[in-house]
């Protein structure tokens, strides 16, 4: 009985993010410009939380809370380093990528990054490149987000992973082919008001249930001292270099990862997207904070659990009524539907427009704006069969997925806000250089000392500094 109670709880909600989405999709109008940016029509309350919720990710509820019940109080050292690496990236950025992106009329992070160049050979093999990296790390990222929800489901409903990533696909993809951006950011806020609810309802209850903020302590160190040492274990440089990483994640999370970029593009005016800074960092830094107190504390009321991926959902069956217990699984799946959509509609924007443009005119030009669906619905069937192929856990596929967009793409987008002078060799091997500088550094387990962003985005600089030097040298000898 309690299982179908769960069931239909849970549903209600799905049923509310299928009509959001519904309504969005009736409003659209079938063009490119609506699909991919909405008409860059959005406020700075829609564009703070939708960007928001994109950014949290299953990372936050599934991955977030794991990391938390396996590492203690420490795990809040990456969540100060982060924000304040994002900090720094809404202070200056978001305002820019706005005013560039509608100057330039750019409607996808490949062209952003393409059309500065005038030559049209330049142009092509800057999109083809952006749009390579992103259809396969954001494609990952995608399969990262379905695992993440099938694990949820395994728990609640014993379903077996490969029901629990098909389920959760379907769903999503039910609302995200026809409704494009617009569909993907009025969900997102609709989401972001039960992640709130749902983070703050799973902390008061874990603190009750513990005993207090001295108990839990007490009991934290009786399991292990370590758990309630802020700093990891780390200490001197090594602390400084822990931090210097993650300050570096958050910043290159922002200003490299499409999803969210693409939200900042379809703003509807550059003071809008810039006065969001506080509510994407105030509903994104809320919920983390709570969700990573959350898995601290479930070190003591769940001290034995083989997967910490699962402490969320173990908890509240645990401990909740039959119909709490659907409205937690309905902030997992939020959580986790908010930022797939978004990857979904970048990846498949990117794979449909910005791999091969030729075909792209081709088939727009014979099917408009249903070729795009076409390419969203195939994103998320590919999307589905990494999910099932996946061994890892989805804070490692997360983080891998991060790590090499932002070594890549993060550079190039700085420099292009920042107006540096730039050559298209010189911009394409420096987002190779930044993608396998933090492949390697991952391979080689670097990743735990500092995060390969850090790496990544330095070599990557360097690279585009000493090709400019070399290609502007070689202008002027041979001018001479």
């Amino acid at each position: 009985m309690d299982f179908y109670i769960t069931l239909f709880s849970f549903s209600i909600f799905i049923v509310v993010f299928l009509w959001v989405g519904a309504l969005a999709a009736k409003t659209a109008n079938n063009t490119d410009a609506d699909y991919l940016l909405g008409n860059r029509s959005f406020g700075k309350y829609v564009i703070g939380l939708s960007a928001g919720a994109t950014g949290n990710s299953g990372w936050i509820m599934i991955a977030g809370v794991g990391m938390a019940y396996s590492m203690g109080i420490s795990a809040l050292l990456m969540v100060i380093a982060t924000f304040l690496g994002e900090l720094t990236f809404w202070t200056f950025f978001p305002k820019k990528v706005n005013q560039i992106s509608v100057a330039q009329n750019s409607q996808t992070i490949p062209e952003f990054l393409g059309v500065p160049f005038k030559k049209a050979q330049a142009r092509r093999m800057i999109t083809f490149i952006v749009a390579l990296i992103t259809v396969v790390f954001l494609g990952a990222y995608t399969a990262g987000q379905f695992s993440a929800a099938s694990k949820t489901l395994e728990v609640f409903f014993g379903l077996e992973s490969s029901i629990g990533v098909i389920i959760a696909a379907a769903a999503i993809l039910m609302y995200c082919v026809t409704g494009g951006i617009r569909a993907s950011i009025w969900t997102d806020v609709v989401q972001a008001f039960v992640v709130i609810f749902v983070s703050v309802g799973m902390l008061a209850t874990a603190i009750i249930a513990g005993g207090g903020v001295s108990e839990i302590i007490s009991a934290l160190n009786q399991i292990d001292p370590e758990l309630t040492n802020i700093t990891a274990g780390f200490s001197g440089w090594l602390l400084v270099a822990y931090l210097f990483g993650f300050l570096f994640y958050g910043f290159g999370f922002d200003i490299s990862q499409p999803q969210v970029l693409v939200r900042l593009m379809a703003g509807r005016s550059p003071e809008e997207v810039k006065q969001a800074k506080w509510v994407y960092l105030g509903y994104v830094y809320f919920t983390w904070t709570a969700m990573a107190l959350f898995g601290v504390i479930c070190r003591v009321l769940i001290p034995e659990l083989d997967d910490p991926e699962q402490v969320l959902p173990f908890y509240a069956m645990q401990n909740f009524h039959p119909v709490l217990v659907g409205i937690v699984l309905a902030g997992v799946f939020s959580i986790i539907a908010s930022t797939a959509d978004s990857l979904l509609l970048v990846c498949s924007s990117a794979l449909a427009r910005d791999i091969s443009p030729t075909l792209y005119r081709k088939m727009s030009n014979q099917y408009g704006v249903r070729y795009e669906q076409a390419m969203t619905l195939l994103v998320g069937i590919l999307a589905v069969i990494a999910a099932l192929s996946i061994s890892g856990t989805v804070f490692s596929v997360i983080l891998f997925a991060i790590g090499a967009l932002a070594s890549s793409l993060g550079p190039a987008m700085l420099i292009t806000l920042i107006k540096r002078r730039t050559h298209y060799v010189a911009l394409s091997l420096t987002m190779l250089a930044g993608l396998m500088t933090a492949i390697i550094w991952r391979v080689l387990g670097y990743s735990g000392m500092v995060y390969e962003i850090f790496p990544g985005f330095v070599v990557a600089l360097l690279v585009h500094e000493l090709l400019m030097v070399s290609i502007f040298s070689g202008r002027r000898l041979s001018a001479s």
